[in-house]
């Protein structure tokens, strides 16, 4: 074993985190003529399918930006499925409301598409300038007043050990996660919740055609989500406190099915007319979380890192999409103006633009979670009388489809998110 060796590299920018986020803005940034690096902590070079597939109900919006990328194409040949209706209901509550495409004048509400799809046509439009550090771990930062230095451990073959780099940059962008290290290191601190709550995803074949109508079922515990995944399945995100959750993904196939259309609830039968199959399960903890502040010298939180939000409304990734678009665009200017990329006038740019929204996406995720999670029967009456008039409101229901469908923002934005 030859034992470490280190090297030092110059770039402009260095991203921390190599998932959907991070590598999306690369893409963005690599036309501006920047040396790009990006570390990533797991291999790059297969994207399988993960079972249960982990799927993204990306807004319109973001199929938008995705199409300025270059990459929706690819993507959208990989296998994608159109929202083309939401239903809304509360099992055991009356009223219910139905939200088309054709109100919010656009081609689809939503589009169902798998995380490893998306991630495939990414790397694949990266170009060979930009460098990836994968399988590699953030170690450590030092800055100086011109440059930050980010330590970087590269995992190699057993006779060559692991290589150690220090990339030197004008501007680290953390895109790392919830629990990112970068906003950690930079001092940022964060706030928020655990929701005490899990997501149990599945895909399950209704005994109906789906016919590209996704459902929002609001259950005690917290939202039960069937997504269109393809012709003929729905991917599901079951909303249960931990103890159920653990109940529950251990039952049989058939068990899991009966417990499954009992919450989905009795006005629910004639959408799916029972399920015949589930496939492979998985759950995961949900929690909400949001940065104190988007910026440090040199440095920029983008996607989870800056907001972890509850999947209520489906606005996860497709802020974190946002962000790429609005950071790209400022380092853009800089670059056209002769500008420092990491000039405390460029980062606190992108952070005014990006407070507006996340506070509001996020205000709107909880207060939503928070309202139909309630067992209160005055709460209770009064959702079900709000679903029964929301139906027979347009231009409430198409305020409100504009900006799922992330329409709204992206006028907002002036056409960059």
């Amino acid at each position: 074993m030859t034992g470490k060796q280190t090297q030092q590299t110059n770039y402009d920018v260095v991203i921390a985190g190599g998932g959907l986020v991070g590598i999306a803005l690369a893409l963005a940034v690599s036309r501006l003529d920047l040396k790009i690096a990006v570390i990533e902590a797991q291999a790059t070079d297969v994207f399988p399918d993960s079972r249960p597939e982990r799927v993204i109900a990306l807004s319109h919006g973001s199929r938008s930006y995705l199409e300025e990328l270059g990459v929706w194409h690819d993507i959208a040949d990989s296998g994608v499925a159109p929202i083309h209706e939401v239903h809304i209901c509360e099992p055991g509550n009356r009223g219910e409301v139905g939200m088309h495409q054709n109100e919010a004048d656009i081609e689809a509400l939503g589009y169902v598409v798998s995380n490893a799809q998306i991630l495939r046509a990414l790397y694949a439009a990266l170009p060979e300038s930009v460098d990836v550090f994968a399988p590699a771990q953030l170690q450590a930062l030092d800055e100086t007043p011109e440059s930050m230095f980010v330590h970087v451990s590269q995992d190699k073959n057993i006779s060559q050990g692991k290589n150690e780099s220090i990339l030197r940059c004008r501007l680290l962008i953390g895109a790392d996660g919830t629990m990112s290290k970068v906003r950690r290191l930079r001092g940022i601190g964060s706030r928020g919740w655990d929701h005490n709550r899990f997501g149990l995803v599945a895909s399950v074949q209704p005994n109906k055609p789906h016919r590209n109508v996704a459902h929002e079922c609001f259950c005690a515990d917290g939202p039960l989500a069937f997504l269109p995944l393809d012709e003929s399945r729905y991917s599901i995100v079951w909303t249960l406190a931990p103890r159920e959750a653990s109940r529950i993904i251990a039952l049989d196939d058939s068990d899991f099915l009966h417990e499954l259309e009992r919450a989905a609830g009795e006005m629910m039968k004639p959408h799916f007319g029972g399920f015949s199959t589930v496939g492979p399960r998985a759950m995961f903890p949900f929690e909400y979380r949001v940065c104190e502040r988007f910026t440090a010298a040199r440095t920029v939180l983008i996607g989870n890192a800056a907001h972890t939000m509850h999947p209520v409304a489906g606005q996860g990734l497709n802020l974190g999409l946002r962000d790429v678009a609005v950071l790209a665009a400022a380092i853009r200017r800089a670059v056209d103006g002769g500008r420092n990329i990491a000039a405390p006038l460029v980062l606190e740019e992108y952070a005014q633009q990006r407070c507006g929204d996340t506070t509001a996406v996020s205000t709107f995720t909880e207060g939503l979670n928070a309202v139909f999670c309630s067992d209160l029967l005055p709460l209770k009456l009064v959702r079900g009388a709000g679903l029964s008039g929301m139906q027979h409101l347009p231009s409430l229901r198409r305020w409100l489809l504009r900006r799922a469908a992330g329409v709204a923002q992206r006028t907002a934005l002036g056409g960059v998110a």
